[in-house]
């Protein structure tokens, strides 16, 4: 592996935040009508390290809400710093915790019903003094109760009591000139300052309160930057160590549109006085830029570590492709793209070309890059309802986690893909291409097989995708992925989605059409095993498949593929699924049926004869109602099933997977049937000994071993019965599972 799992901390974080009623008790307040999480064990503790990471996590889980928020009491849990991305149901009632809380750091997105200056107010007297960072990104001044034009003093009177702020981030605000005085004025210690896309800014000219102390300046997409007195205001910070100036190239904004031309940067970098301690200087999407320009302005800067060019052709100049010691963002190389990816993932006009940039390099990658899966995730989780950022995401996904490369990705890793790229699916169902990049990466055996993530949604999903698109490709990789799944999900949920009509009606079209080309291809077969396994121990979806026509095209499968091996064991499969169901035997009880079904008793392949062995030893124990008509031949069907059981030799792989032996309690007690018998005990003995570790212990757990060990000891069972049922016992003695007989 080239990565390595989470630390015991984290997961056992994780369990918490998804197990909170299982830890917890809900306990009455003692100051009012609500209720308080309190951990089940008293003496439960979590110092600030651990606590910080519990909110993180349950705020990306998005379980926070005003009662969760409760489980933060400073005398269990204590808090140094708080981050709230999905709060969306917390309340000023839940931040009310942090009062008690010594806060040094707090980040905040598009609080949407807790305004900047009510946050505020639910920090204690400790924190009020000692915070030192605090970003309200895309939050609200005002509360939406508050009066219009209210938000200025309110802005005023909220920020100005965190007298020792170091760093703070207002970007996506409505953010005024006025108020950005008071921020300047007041906080005198402010060494960091976030303004980036607050178009109501009209002037930056008190930011020269500030030259002193500002080290860091972040101005993204500021109608300002192209104005000429903020060139001047910039040139006065000479301070600043980084200092981001960048554009998103498509702004339509009114005033970029009337003077397209009159950006400040390309007068910055010819002035030899402008920021002399720049370390990190950010011009991305200031496309009106000269090569020449910028070469002056590296000369002049010799210490300069980072230089931000998105969306510019400066990135593809020949002197940062050849060795220049200086961190670039661009998309002239996978090092530039990878950059802009980790520095940009809020910036909804450059992800898109950022992450198209780096799929067409994928492609060629020949060395996994859990680094870049890891900077894709959070980006399109944060922008789930772009279909760009997600077509885009997911084609990148696929490419850095098919063949080779990704078997060398830890499943942890492949699970949060997985995640993401269900989620993409889900919110886009009707983008053919989108839920072909998810099909193509979820079509991975290592993924299907050793990747833990909700197989239930993702059936639903490819089967949802299944429907709605009529395209050979999606079609093979839907019933491949369903044809797995289906083996792992629980009986319950092949029931929901094997029970539902159109999905039925759709897997049996392609079986049909296949048929009728007489075609035997990889979606006949994975169509084929995708209804049995639906079918598995679930006879509402059995009864679906009757309804739908199922038998009869199923029957005419036998005569067309007939000697095709594969095809008759996915078929014999399902039928031996129906047959298990008692209600539903009659329907296999003609004499059709029977006869073929006789011949292929005697199949020189042992997995076809051991499932038609397997339908007629369900079919003779159905009630003589069912056996009405005398041609059917019951008593020579059981004849012949005693007789082929005796003749079969033990294969060397294991033929099939059983979820439940609880089909084959009535088939060991079948009385005067020792025929019937016989084929359960031969069953049992095959798995058994083929995978003893999961199925010696599945039969004590349904106390199939206890009826095993009667069948052993009865004096008067068939002699070849008890044999089987002897050696069925002797794995199971071997393996742990001793009991007196």
């Amino acid at each position: 592996m080239v990565d390595c799992p989470g630390s015991l901390q984290q997961l056992v974080v994780e369990f918490i935040a998804s197990h909170v009623t299982d830890v917890c008790t809900s306990q009455p307040s003692l100051t009012d009508d609500t209720q308080r999480l309190q951990f089940r064990d008293s003496n439960a503790f979590f110092h600030q390290k651990v606590a910080n990471l519990l909110l993180l996590t349950l705020d990306r889980k998005g379980l926070l809400s005003d009662l969760s928020m409760t489980l933060f009491d400073p005398v269990a849990v204590r808090l140094s710093q708080v981050n709230l991305h999905n709060a969306d149901n917390v309340t000023c009632k839940g931040l009310r915790m942090l009062r008690s809380h010594q806060i040094q750091s707090v980040e905040v997105k598009n609080l949407s019903k807790v305004s900047v200056d009510e946050l505020i107010s639910c920090f204690g007297e400790w924190t009020l003094n000692n915070i030192q960072e605090l970003s309200v990104s895309g939050s609200s001044f005002s509360s939406p109760q508050s009066q219009k034009g209210a938000a200025s003093p309110r802005l005023y009177v909220g920020l100005s009591k965190l007298r020792n702020l170091h760093v703070l981030n207002v970007s996506g605000t409505k953010l005024a000139s006025h108020a950005l005085l008071n921020i300047c004025t007041d906080l005198k210690h402010l060494t960091s300052l976030d303004i980036s896309n607050c178009n109501e800014l009209e002037s930056v000219e008190c930011l020269r309160i500030r030259a002193k102390t500002l080290r860091s300046l972040n101005m993204y997409n500021l109608k300002v930057l192209r104005v000429k007195e903020t060139g001047e205001v910039l040139r006065d910070l000479r301070e600043l160590v980084h200092l981001d100036v960048s554009e998103n190239k498509n702004n339509h904004d009114l005033l970029t549109r009337l003077i397209p031309s009159c950006s400040v940067v390309p007068a910055l970098l010819r002035d030899p006085f402008f920021g002399p301690k720049l370390r990190s200087f950010d011009i991305s999407g200031q496309d009106q830029t000269q090569p020449e320009d910028l070469h002056y302005f590296l000369k002049g800067h010799p210490n300069l570590e980072f230089l931000g060019l998105m969306l510019t052709s400066l990135c593809l100049d020949t002197i940062f492709l050849d060795g220049f010691n200086i961190t670039v963002t661009g998309v002239a190389r996978a090092d530039q793209l990878v950059e802009a990816l980790r520095r940009y993932p809020s910036r909804i006009e450059y992800v898109p070309k950022i992450l198209y940039k780096i799929f067409m390099l994928t492609t060629h990658f020949e060395n996994p890059r859990p680094d870049v899966i890891k900077l894709i995730l959070p980006v399109m989780n944060t922008h789930s309802s772009q279909s760009a950022i997600q077509l885009a995401g997911t084609a990148c996904l696929y490419n850095l986690t098919k063949a080779h490369v990704g078997e060398q990705i830890h499943p942890h890793l492949l699970r949060d893909m997985v995640h993401t790229t269900l989620t993409a699916m889900n919110n886009f169902p009707e983008h053919a291409q989108l839920q072909k990049n998810g099909l193509l990466t979820l079509c991975c055996d290592r993924i299907l097989h050793e990747v833990s993530f909700d197989k239930y949604w993702c059936a639903r999903l490819v089967l949802d995708c299944l429907l709605t698109f009529n395209d050979p490709s999606t079609d093979r990789m839907a019933v491949a992925i369903c044809s797995i799944i289906a083996a792992k999900i629980s009986t319950a949920q092949t029931t929901l989605l094997g029970a539902k009509n159109e999905y039925m009606q759709k897997l049996l079209t392609l079986v049909k059409r296949r048929m009728e080309e007489k075609t035997v291809d990889m979606t006949l077969k994975f169509t084929l095993s995708a209804l049995w396994n639906l079918t598995d121990e679930s006879p509402a979806t059995c009864e679906v498949f009757l309804k739908e026509n199922g038998l009869e095209l199923f029957l005419q499968l036998l005569k067309v593929f007939a000697k095709d091996a594969a095809v008759e064991t996915k078929v014999l499969g399902l039928l031996n699924n129906i047959a298990e169901v008692s209600p539903l035997r009659g329907a296999l009880i003609n004499k059709s049926f029977l006869t073929q079904l006789e011949l292929l008793l005697w199949s020189p392949n042992v997995d076809v004869s051991y499932f038609a062995a397997g339908i007629v030893a369900h079919l003779v124990c159905a009630g003589k109602d069912s056996w009405k008509d005398p041609t059917t031949g019951r008593e020579s069907l059981l004849e012949e099933l005693g007789k082929v059981v005796i003749s079969w030799e033990q294969p060397k792989e294991e033929m099939v997977a059983y979820r439940s032996f609880q089909p084959f309690i009535p088939l060991l007690t079948a009385l005067n049937m020792y025929q019937v018998q016989l084929w359960a005990v031969w069953a049992l003995h095959h798995v058994t000994t083929k995978n003893s570790k999961r199925y010696c212990h599945m039969l004590v757990r349904e106390g199939v071993d206890d009826v095993l060990r009667k069948l052993v000891s009865l004096p008067d069972s068939n002699a070849s019965v008890r044999e089987l049922a002897g050696r069925v016992v002797d794995v199971l003695q071997e393996n742990g599972f001793t009991k007196d007989l």
